[in-house]
């Protein structure tokens, strides 16, 4: 009776250690009533729960029996050959109640032995076990007295969720509660204007977009092996800087501590898996967390750090309650969630959920007219600076009416132009940042009659909604209050500010002056050198 005792009180106290990635916490009662039954406190629907007998205990008698749940001779003989946690402590058990006796005496068994004997027991079950039935948000199974495994052998591919087993004591009416620890993953964008990470970024045509995914280290007691890997898929408008040298990592405590000196990173590569055929990743990282646990058993949260840059094929959003004109970038995570299945080249049959954040970039629109009579003007030449920067762009596929101009990046071959309006007077310069202020300057007018317009200063701002999927607003600050303009040429002897051929007309008639003073001048000097 007292080996009996002994042995519910490991139980209980290692039923933490013994539950799976699920169930990182089980709480074992026993209640004083005679029935006999397992209660599950498990919420979720449709799973599949299965109780083995391993010892038939009958506590009146002290008699330990093998129970009717396992292969008793085969699980012993599996036990005292077994060269991993249990290696050599049931070498000299012979019977039930010997490896019961081993398991009740702490100089022996240990939190680590128990584990193990979970995934050998669960190995020599013979197949009659009592399956649970699901009322009222909870499981029920109905057992004789005894220890049991429970076996979870729900299919949970794609889930997220994971598997468990554990021991239990069965004594009266008994009640476990899993508590979940599975791996999380978050995503977030840089957003480089506020220096915070969030949902949401905005970028210029060419820049490079910073991304960072967070993950966090499950409990994987009880697995002999244990994988997760991050999924990322970037949009077309999106290249990733697909070099591992380009990537980098950080790791934390539980407690939000950075750990330095970590040495381990995990492969990369930059390809798509065919294996999850609804997800195109641009890259995985699988992490072997056992072999990261391995080198510091306190890591609890990983940072992977990466970037894109944002390409001529960026969408570009136009006009507020935008929430189609986005550059997104998916990630999730896919993870071993079945210790029943644990081992080398075991399939992650986990899902998280998938998490998007979204990076903007915008336009600017242009239109050219004559100052008197607002007709469109055509041949007027720009060219865009940001701050006292050129901003290079190439032509783009005209929409409509407007001719558009794109900023140009690196990858482009084709060579920069100005912006010239067309026969419309309209262009749209595309792949523009917010916060940042351009200046829009006339070179060359529609035609010599026509002075130079003023040039058009103006810095654009973005609000979205708080996922980041709906651009709210676009406005403007500097010249103009939106994010457009219209541009006029005057006519006439009225001198512009920003020079022209009337300017031009002006500094040479000034000069003439001049050179004749200096002239009239000269001959005063002569002519009073000659008086004397």
């Amino acid at each position: 009776m007292k080996k009996m005792k002994r042995f519910a009180t490991l139980a209980a106290a290692t039923i933490l250690a013994v539950s799976m990635v699920t169930a990182s916490a089980i709480s074992v009662s026993a209640a004083v009533d005679a029935a006999t039954s397992i209660t599950i406190n498990d919420a979720v629907a449709d799973k599949t729960y299965t109780a083995y007998q391993i010892f038939n205990a009958k506590t009146a008698t002290n008699d330990i029996t093998w129970g009717n749940g396992v292969k008793g001779d085969d699980l012993l003989t599996a036990l005292k050959a077994d060269t991993s946690a249990v290696k050599d402590v049931f070498a000299d058990a012979n019977s039930a109640a010997d490896v019961a006796a081993i398991m009740a005496d702490s100089t022996k068994f240990t939190e680590d032995n128990l584990i193990a004997m979970a995934d050998i027991v669960a190995d020599h079950v013979d197949g009659t076990g009592a399956t649970a039935t699901f009322a009222e948000g909870k499981y029920t199974l109905d057992v004789g007295e005894g220890y049991y495994l429970i076996v979870d052998s729900t299919n949970n591919v794609g889930a997220d969720a994971a598997n468990s087993r554990y021991l239990v004591n069965v004594s009266g009416a008994t009640t476990v509660t899993p508590k979940v620890s599975k791996p999380t993953l978050d995503k977030e964008i840089y957003h480089d204007e506020l220096d915070s990470w969030g949902d949401v970024g905005d970028n210029a045509i060419g820049d490079e977009v910073k991304f960072k995914i967070t993950t966090t280290v499950p409990d994987t007691t009880g697995y002999e092996t244990y994988t997760y890997t991050v999924r990322d898929d970037l949009d077309t408008g999106l290249t990733l800087n697909a070099d591992a040298s380009a990537f980098s990592y950080k790791y934390y405590d539980k407690n939000g501590d950075e750990i330095t000196g970590i040495t381990y990173v995990p492969t990369l590569t930059f390809a798509d898996d065919s294996a999850t055929a609804d997800f195109t990743e641009d890259f995985n990282a699988k992490f072997d967390i056992k072999a990261l646990l391995n080198e510091n058993s306190n890591i609890a949260k990983i940072e992977t750090y990466y970037s894109a840059v944002l390409n001529g094929d960026a969408k570009v959003a136009n006009a507020a309650n935008d929430n189609t004109n986005y550059n997104p970038n998916t990630a999730y995570l896919t993870y071993m969630n079945n210790p029943a299945q644990s081992g080398e080249g075991e399939t992650e049959n986990g899902k998280t959920p998938e998490v998007t954040v979204y990076d903007w970039t915008f336009t600017f629109n242009g239109t050219k007219v004559d100052g008197e009579t607002n007709a469109p003007l055509a041949n007027a030449t720009f060219k865009l600076y940001k701050g006292t920067d050129e901003v290079q762009l190439v032509k783009g596929t005209a929409e409509g009416d407007v001719d558009v101009y794109r900023v140009k990046t690196a990858a482009d071959t084709a060579e920069a132009v100005d912006i010239i309006t067309n026969d419309k007077g309209l262009f749209r310069i595309t792949g523009l940042n917010d916060a940042v202020e351009y200046t829009l300057k006339e070179t060359e007018t529609p035609s010599p009659e026509y002075n130079h317009a003023d040039p058009v200063k103006f810095t654009l701002s973005a609000d979205y909604d708080d996922a980041g999927s709906t651009l709210t607003t676009l406005a403007a600050t500097g010249d103009t209050t939106t994010n457009a303009a219209t541009i006029k040429n005057n006519k006439g002897s009225v001198l512009p500010t920003t020079g022209g051929i009337g300017t031009k007309v002006f500094y040479g008639i000034g000069g003439t002056v001049a050179v004749g003073a200096g002239v009239l001048l000269v001959a005063k000097k002569r002519m009073k050198k000659e008086e004397e």
